[in-house]
Parts: C-alpha cells; structure tokens; sequence
C-alpha cells in the first residue's frame, strides 16, 4: 500500500479521501509542469503557478491527515540556522516599512515578493517526493514547447499577438527566458542521471533554451546560461575549489554594493561599453553610481523595503548630487546587491549575505551531480540578479521557487538510485 493511501496515523485513507490526495497531488505536480508554457504565455504568470501548486500541497495533506507532521516539518525547518536568518531577514524586511517613505508600496512590494517565497517553501518541503519520472518527462516537453512557442512568435514578429491586440514587444519574453534557464539545471541533471545517454538529452535540453535565447533580446539570459554551463563544469571537476570562490565572490559583491558603480565604471574599457551597447551597459553603470551615491547618504538602515521605484522622490534623493539624481527614477537598480543596501541598509546586507553563505554551505554537501546542478542554478541567478530585474520581483522568486522544489525532487530521484 502507497503512502499516499494512508493517514498520518497509519490506517488506511478511504477511498474518495484516497483519490483526492491523489488528484491534487497531481494538479500541484501539474501547476509546476505548466509553468514552463504559461510564461511563453503570460510573462508574469509564474506567481499563478506556484500559488496553485502549493494550496493544492496543502489540501492534499489535509486530505491524507498529514498537514501536523507537515507542520511539524516546517517548524524544524524554520529552527535551523538557514530558516531563522531567513525569517529574521523578513522581519527586517518588514521592520523597514516603519521608516519608508511610501509605505504603501513598502507593503505592495513585500507582499509580491514574499507571498512566493512562502508557497516556494511549502511546494519544496511537500511536493518532491511527488515529482516522479512521468513528471520530469512532462517538465521536458513543457520547457521544449515553450521554447517553439517563442521561437516562432519571434520569427513571425509576433503578428498574432498583434493580431489579438495584446502586447507585441519582443522583449517581454525576457522573463520567460529566465524562468527556463532556472528551470534547465534541475531538469538537465535529471536527464543526465537517470536516463540512457541521459547526457545527450540534458545537452539538446541546453541547446533548445539556448536557441530560443538567441532569438529573443534578453542579454541577462544569454550571460545567465554561459555562467550556468561554466559553473557546472567547473564544480564537477573542483567542487571544493568552487565552493570557496562562490563564497568569495559573493562576499566580495555584497560588501562592494555601495562602491560597484564608481568600480565598474573605472575598470570596464569604453569599447566594452560599444559592444554592449545593445545591453545598456554605459546606462547600468551610470545607474549603479546614482544608487550608490544614494546608499551612502543613510547606509544603516536604507530607505525602506520595496522604495527603489519611488527612489527618486525620497529625502535621501534630495542629498544626491544632482548630476546623479535623474537614474534615481529608472525603478530598480539593476542589481540586487545595490538593491539590497538601498532599501534595507547594511543589516539587510548583512543577513542577505549570511542567507547565500549557509546555502552555499548546504549545496557543498550534496552528491556530486545534484551540487554540480545546484552551484549552476546559484550561478544563473546570481548573473541575472547582479546585471537584470529587481530583487523582489514576484515572478522572478516564483521562477527560483520552482526550480529548487524540482532540484529537491532530482536530488530524491538520485539518492533513490544509489546504493
């Protein structure tokens, strides 16, 4: 008899509470599958996905009579060092809204992101062991199909978009792109480990995302994918090696997010600039210095959660110099680092730093392929979060939840496998 058929208690379910379970198990399994397709769709629908997939988690293990060993579960999770900086962190978060500015987009932004996060941690503490291989095999074929979709809408210049009135800009498919690149390692190592000639597939895996990247304009994509492939290649051969240079460079970027602007622009050649131009990488540099300049005049506590899209209008902006103040209105500072020290200060800093220190920790210690794939997936982000999208965009955390839930799910399906 199947897990899924008995209770917490270990008397067997009945059978309509039987097949409940069962049929939203699979409506969460299938939520997270989708993904993939509904952000070739809809480009900020990956919060949507997410949200389904953990309300149908939790109503399943209500239905088997496991929500208190769930509960129990989360609990100890919250109890470990990585859970309670994690919730201290929130609580600064939250803290920060105290002296915001505008508080209600202080409250908007913390619910955008932090809703996420938390259906992120129920789906990965609940749903892996339910992301079996049939689930893998959809994943592919969903991340396959999203890749055709962008593809031809590219090439035909999104004349059915057009077609339909909807939004024919080539760039909104950025976002989706960045959801299958987060996706692509815990799905590639899974193709790797436990299929025959598996390597071959992850390889044609990588070389679909990368394909649907070069038709479309997201330049943070296409440096996440190189830095991914880098990164995997490098921890395979040298895991201990990577693992202090992820330390050290991430180190390295949370201290110097006050200084990443004045840096950059003294270290990156003009004709670097030129052929980035494309990319705005002059305009990224101009904007880290106004941000900067902005974090050193409150670098303790920062302006409040959230605040970056109304930097501009802040008394903080009204010590920048003036020179630097018009990049203030740009939204976000296309880094999270200098995100980070913005709107929550050093202590923000601080914690943040702390949270990717003891998850660096954690991925030092799993099996070969799944740390390989998990330094890559850190990699991407990383790449993406220091050059892209605001720290707390939902869809973005929604993106990463997913694809550590199916990391956690390649990780059971290799632990299976070993003796």
């Amino acid at each position: 008899m199947s897990t899924l058929e008995m209770a917490s208690s270990g008397r067997p379910l009945s059978g309509p509470r039987s097949r409940l379970a069962e049929t939203l198990w699979r409506i969460a399994a299938g939520a997270l599958i989708a993904m993939p397709v509904g952000m070739a769709i809809a480009h900020r629908s990956s919060p949507v996905f997410l949200v389904l997939s953990a309300l149908c988690s939790l109503a399943a293990l209500a239905a088997e009579g496991n929500l208190h060993p769930f509960v129990r579960r989360v609990v100890a999770a919250l109890r470990s060092p990585l859970g309670v900086t994690a919730l201290v962190f929130a609580g600064w978060s939250l803290l920060s809204v105290g002296w915001s500015e505008f508080r209600g987009l202080s409250l908007a932004a913390l619910g955008e992101f932090w809703l996420p996060i938390a259906c992120a941690f129920v789906v990965a503490l609940a749903l892996p062991r339910h992301l079996m291989r049939p689930a893998f095999g959809l994943l592919a074929g969903a991340i396959v199909a999203a890749c055709f979709m962008m593809i031809i809408e590219l090439r035909t210049g999104l004349a059915f978009r057009q077609m339909i009135g909807r939004r024919w800009n080539s760039f909104i498919f950025n976002r989706s792109l960045l959801t299958l690149l987060v996706l692509m390692p815990p799905l590639a190592i899974w193709l790797a480990v436990n299929l025959r000639r598996g390597w071959i597939y992850a390889l044609a895996l990588v070389a679909f995302v990368a394909a649907a990247m070069a038709h479309g304009e997201s330049g943070a994509s296409a440096l996440g994918l190189t830095v991914a492939c880098s990164v995997f290649v490098l921890a395979w051969f040298a895991p201990r090696a990577v693992a202090g240079l992820a330390m050290g460079a991430f180190i390295a970027a949370m201290v110097a997010g006050p200084f990443i602007g004045p840096i950059s622009d003294r270290l990156i050649p003009s004709f670097v600039h030129e052929r980035l131009a494309k990319d705005h990488s002059r305009e990224r540099v101009d904007i880290w210095i106004s941000f900067g300049a902005a974090i050193r005049e409150q670098p303790i506590l920062g302006t409040g959660f959230g605040v970056s899209p109304r930097m501009r209008d802040t008394t903080v902006a009204e010590k920048v110099p003036e020179a630097d103040r018009t990049l203030l209105a740009v939204g976000h500072p296309h880094n999270v680092a200098i995100q980070i020290w913005t709107e929550l200060g050093v202590v923000g800093a601080a914690l943040a730093l702390a949270i990717i220190l003891l998850v660096v920790r954690a991925v030092r210690r799993q099996p070969r392929p799944i740390m390989s794939a998990s330094f890559a997936l850190m990699a991407a982000a990383t790449a993406v979060g220091l050059v892209g999208h605001g720290a707390w965009q939902g869809w973005w955390a929604a993106s990463l939840g997913a694809a550590i839930t199916w990391m956690l799910a390649a990780r059971k399906a290799f632990l299976e496998r070993t003796p």
